[in-house]
């Protein structure tokens, strides 16, 4: 007989063994995924916010470094993404206070009639500045983050309200409603839904926006979810 050879109750305690530990394993792994993910996707966010600010900072470097004749950002890619990011900010700060006067206003329109005269350039800016000044109205009476019907009847999604118009042929009232995607909110679709299938929620953008990013794990402990066609009451300032 081999002495090295494991019995059947043996081999049973070993398996058992392993197993436990696989399961172990298992569980902290999930643990650690979503210990690290709200991390992981802060960094992402943050990376992609820092791409796009240094893009924008190279488009105005990149003339001066020209200019200057000095080592470009292939030598320190790093120090001149940062420089980048910081000319970027520094750059809409002096945008921003531009826009408030006169000569901004001038300079403006004038960018805003050059970009339109451009076929393509025309249709993602004028969307663009539409649906920015949709979420930017203050009045009491906007109501702009909704549940709608999808993908069945019994189940709903979380849409923001970007217009709301007439239906040509049976005269309802029919609304644009933008549906983010989680985790990025930035994609996404648009549904045409009756208005008075709609369940309007007292919600901020930013409340809307925080429970499509946590995937809804940030979320009031109610929420209206069957009342359609009537908006929700405003919120006061005590309730922020």
């Amino acid at each position: 007989m081999n002495r090295w050879a494991l019995t059947e109750e043996e081999l049973r305690r070993t398996r058992a063994r392993v197993h436990g530990w696989a399961s172990r394993a298992a569980a902290a792994l999930v643990v650690g995924a979503l210990t690290v993910a709200p991390l992981v996707l802060t960094l992402w966010v943050l990376w992609l916010v820092l791409s796009m600010a240094a893009l924008l900072g190279g488009l105005i470097t990149a003339p001066v470094v020209a200019l200057l004749g000095v080592a470009g950002p292939e030598t320190h890619p790093v120090r001149w993404g940062v420089l980048n990011a910081l000319v970027a900010a520094a750059a809409l700060v002096v945008i921003g206070m531009m826009a408030k006067g006169v000569l901004g206003r001038v300079v403006g329109e004038a960018i805003e009639r050059l970009i339109t005269r451009v076929p393509l350039g025309n249709m993602v800016y004028a969307s663009a500045r539409k649906l920015i000044a949709s979420f930017q109205e203050r009045s009491d009476t906007a109501q702009h983050v909704v549940l709608i019907e999808f993908p069945s009847p019994e189940m709903r999604c979380v849409g923001l309200v970007t217009k709301r118009f007439r239906a040509a042929d049976t005269g309802e009232e029919l609304a644009a409603v933008y549906v983010p995607t989680t985790p990025n909110p930035t994609s996404g679709y648009v549904e045409i839904v009756p208005v008075e299938r709609l369940v309007w929620l007292d919600w901020t953008i930013n409340e809307a926006m925080q429970f499509i990013v946590s995937g809804g794990a940030t979320s009031p402990e109610t929420v209206v979810y069957r009342q359609t066609g009537v908006p929700a009451p405003p919120r006061t300032g005590s309730d922020a």
